[in-house]
């Protein structure tokens, strides 16, 4: 209901919701009442700094008193259905339509993790993060103020202490990730050409940084999103960019179903966190990019035909010799080691 009165369902959402309507009177008398009063507050944004359903409940008392609105709303609608449909339209304020983020200034470092080694910490609010190699978190206020806003650059794993009245912000390269509780993996790495967001429980509310044409995106849990850094294309931003639910966006933003069957600690996307390397069907730059973070070392290619191999895998108690010679009996290429620098080059 609060998604169509403010334009921001999906056609397949109204449909839902007109269906609803159709064999329910008392619903569409509640729908009609809630949609006008609402509509008729001039100032929507005071909503979202509202604490309690009663301050909202007085806001569409008095939106539209000639039209007795209040007293019908009074009349028709239990008092716990009244809540809860407070409650909804509350929550859908303060996730979506809150005071607007922006990367925190004078950022100072909170930790680092650096390659080849990964890191667990608690936030002072409780949230728990893991940080992978080659990772940095800063943050600027020690969460006092009325969001708890970190900015990422690297890869980590949150379990977020749920708290409606303090929003908990990730700003990871060019989006914004916004949550209230939940658990979920960003990796987002200097020089990567996209972020990458994959949720297990609750839910996330995507924005992306000085880029008007972009909807916000909500993710739902056992879902994994693939935004690129540059533009998004026209056509893929709009209504369905606003619900991740197509397994691809148009051209630019993929969404990923994750099989919710499998545990976080066998799944890829959270492996590292299990002190584990996964890797499916990477290109050999890629794979150097995550040895590089995982071993602490540095990998050049002498030729450029190497780069067309791929590989599939995961390491665990490998050293990075040990590493190397499986890959390179699974994929045949040459490996020079020199100190921390590892040469590649074709078998020839």
């Amino acid at each position: 209901m609060a998604r169509t009165i403010f334009g921001e369902a999906s056609s397949e959402e109204k449909d839902r919701l007109h269906e609803c309507l159709k064999t329910d009177p008392a619903l569409q008398h509640q729908f009609e009442i809630l949609s006008n009063s609402l509509k008729s507050h001039k100032d929507k944004e005071q909503l979202s700094d509202l604490n309690t359903n009663l301050e909202i409940l007085d806001i569409i008392a008095k939106a539209d008193k000639k039209s007795k609105a209040a007293s019908v709303f009074q009349r028709y609608i239990p008092l716990a259905a009244a809540s809860i449909i407070l409650l909804v339209l509350a929550g859908w304020f303060f996730f979506f339509r809150g005071s607007k983020n922006s990367i925190p200034e004078n950022d100072k470092p909170f930790v680092v993790a650096e390659k080849g080694a990964r890191k667990h910490i608690t936030l002072p609010d409780g949230t728990k993060v893991w940080l992978n190699g080659d990772s940095k978190l800063f943050y600027s206020t020690n969460f006092k103020g009325s969001t708890r806003e970190i900015k990422l650059v690297g890869e980590a794993f949150f379990d977020v202490v749920k708290n409606p009245k303090k929003p908990f912000i990730v700003h990871a390269d060019n989006i914004n990730i916004k949550v209230l509780g939940t658990a979920f993996n960003v990796k987002a790495y200097a020089g990567d050409s996209h972020v990458e967001t994959t949720l297990y429980r609750g839910l996330v509310n995507i924005t992306k940084v000085n880029d008007k044409a972009f909807q916000p995106i909500m993710l739902y849990p056992n879902q994994k999103i693939i935004v690129p850094n540059g533009p998004v294309a026209e056509e893929a931003v709009g209504e369905h960019s606003r619900i991740a639910t197509n397994s691809t966006i148009k051209k630019s933003i993929v969404i990923q179903q994750i099989d919710s069957a499998i545990t976080e600690a066998k799944r890829i996307e959270t492996a590292w966190v299990y002190n584990r390397l996964e890797f499916r069907g990477d290109d050999f730059p890629d794979l150097a990019n995550k040895l590089e973070r995982w071993y602490n070392v540095k990998i050049s290619f002498e030729d450029e035909n190497v780069k067309q191999l791929s590989f599939n895998g995961s390491f665990e108690k490998e050293n990075i010799q040990q590493a190397l010679l499986a890959l390179s009996t699974a994929n045949y290429f040459n490996y020079k080691i020199k100190g921390n620098e590892i040469f590649i080059s074709s078998k020839k």
